[in-house]
């Protein structure tokens, strides 16, 4: 059958085909010291996507990338989508720990990987797929070759990529995202930024999450630069790498943003080209954003929260960010969300309920679990469609901005109340000299589960718990006043930055 080549245009990878052609000398990539431009990126993005259909790739195979963030997997990611297949990046680290488990759910035709991990990757996949190695002489030859990508089959509906989380279980949950939703998300994301061709974002997470992910397809949505960073071990090179670039966008997490603020010095260095600071996860410490502010006069900061299931849910205007510091914000452009008590009905201000997201963002279900996948899309406001229903506790104030309060299944409940660890923690970091902190709930043989404080001091502070205690009762219930508190040098977390609670209980 004839397929219109303007269906081309709703597919979330377009945008590199349309700049590659629009501005084809201006720098799409920078990994280290090498730079591809749109039309070497484009290039390389049809080099992958001959070689996987020369391995037997086709509409709505799954491709695994197990490879640390690149050009490789950049190119690969593309590549994949360009042969009609889905990609899911697997972080070269961690996950090629559980890379058995998803090979089994996801039965993918190929799973690429580099030298350094090879052989332990062949070891795992066996014969369940072909395996192809990214960094290997006679693969970038022919990635390189200026082959021509297969005629493409895949409109907006089809699957772009599989992103693989960790459930409650422990076993890996495949969230389905089409490119439909990708292409919302990326430009609803660009809209509130105001993304533009000039900007150069600096990328430090993993893109083998979503926020990772979306640094990559927003900069290229809009035909900017993206610099990518193989992690955030050391903040400082990676402040002088913003200096040396001149990077107008950078996306964060708490944690990274408390190593930033921790270092001396910072001052010195000329970050006057940041237009932008994202952060996600959860709210900042009120210190925290007046110290941002003092250290990046002009960078607007943007407070946000999102799933992997939705990619982004909201974002706090920075114009509110010192009037609301622990808000989420609004909605995003061309979504709906409210706030839904436990009997169905709608949450007035001030009532906490589970967060509910419509719109073209919404993922398309878990992959092969129609049980999980019934539990979080339920049928919406009106016939036929299906809303998300996060899990996520919140509240708005009389304004309609959105907290966090809460997962559903992380509130500590301790003496016949229910305790959020979240505000607990943000009490915590109102201290001017606590780095972050962590609350958990640990067995109490008393009360069954009491809560548990975890927290990271500044050098040479002399916080005691005494100190804590009394910060957290000045703002909260008495319940909410932590048992126990230990306090660390640093705690413990995932490469992509977040608190590994499991760790601490």
């Amino acid at each position: 059958m004839i397929r219109d080549p303007r269906s081309d245009q709703f597919l979330i990878d377009h945008a590199l085909r349309r700049h590659a052609r629009l501005r084809p000398a201006h720098t799409a990539l920078i990994d280290g010291q090498r730079r591809l431009t749109y039309a070497e990126l484009d290039a390389a993005a049809d080099g992958w996507a001959a070689l996987l259909a020369a391995r037997g790739v086709t509409r709505g195979d799954r491709v695994l990338l197990v490879l640390e963030n690149g050009a490789d997997v950049v190119a690969a990611f593309y590549g994949t989508l360009r042969a009609d297949a889905v990609p899911s990046i697997l972080n070269a680290g961690r996950q090629v720990k559980r890379l058995e488990r998803i090979v089994v759910r996801a039965e993918p035709r190929v799973v690429v990987t580099n030298t350094r991990l090879a052989e332990a990757v062949r070891a795992t996949v066996g014969e369940k797929a072909a395996v192809v190695i990214a960094d290997d002489p006679a693969t970038q030859q022919l990635v390189a070759g200026g082959a021509t990508a297969p005629a493409r089959r895949s409109i907006e509906l089809d699957l772009a990529t599989i992103c693989w989380t960790t459930g409650s279980t422990g076993d890996p949950k495949g969230v389905m995202l089409t490119h439909q939703n990708m292409r919302n998300s990326a430009t609803a994301i660009a809209a509130y930024l105001d993304h533009g061709e000039n900007d150069v974002v600096l990328c430090v997470l993993p893109l083998s999450h979503t926020y990772g992910l979306f640094q990559l397809l927003v900069t290229h949505w809009t035909g900017g630069t993206l610099v990518l960073e193989r992690g955030f071990t050391l903040p400082f090179p990676i402040l002088k790498r913003m200096v040396e670039l001149n990077v107008t966008g950078f996306a964060g997490v708490p944690t990274m943003y408390a190593s930033i603020l921790a270092l001396k010095d910072v001052e010195k260095l000329d970050l006057s080209g940041l237009r932008y600071l994202t952060n996600a996860g959860y709210a900042l410490p009120a210190p925290h954003l007046l110290r941002l502010r003092e250290l990046f006069p002009r960078a607007r900061l943007f407070a946000m929260y999102g799933q992997t299931e939705c990619t982004r849910v909201c974002y706090l205007p920075p114009d509110q960010t010192m009037a609301r510091p622990s808000s989420v914000g609004i909605s995003m452009p061309n979504q709906e969300v409210w706030i839904e008590k436990e009997d169905g009905s709608r949450a007035g201000p001030g009532e906490v309920g589970e967060l509910v997201v419509r719109g073209p963002n919404v993922m398309r279900g878990y992959w092969r679990d129609p049980e999980a996948t019934a539990r979080a899309l339920r049928p919406g406001l009106f016939p036929g469609e299906m809303v998300l229903h996060t899990g996520d506790l919140f509240r708005t104030d009389e304004d309609g901005y959105l907290y966090f309060v809460a997962r559903a299944d992380d509130v500590i409940k301790t003496r016949g109340e229910k305790v959020a660890p979240r505000e607990v923690e943000q009490a915590i970091c109102g201290l001017a000299d606590v780095v972050e902190a962590a609350v958990v709930g640990i067995p109490d043989p008393i009360h069954g589960v009491s809560v548990k404080a975890v927290v990271v001091r500044r050098s040479g502070s002399t916080v005691s718990a005494d100190d804590i205690k009394r910060a957290v009762f000045a703002q909260l219930d008495e319940v909410a006043v932590p048992r126990v508190i230990e306090f660390v040098e640093s705690l413990p977390k995932s490469d992509g930055g977040k608190v590994l609670k499991s760790e601490l209980v």
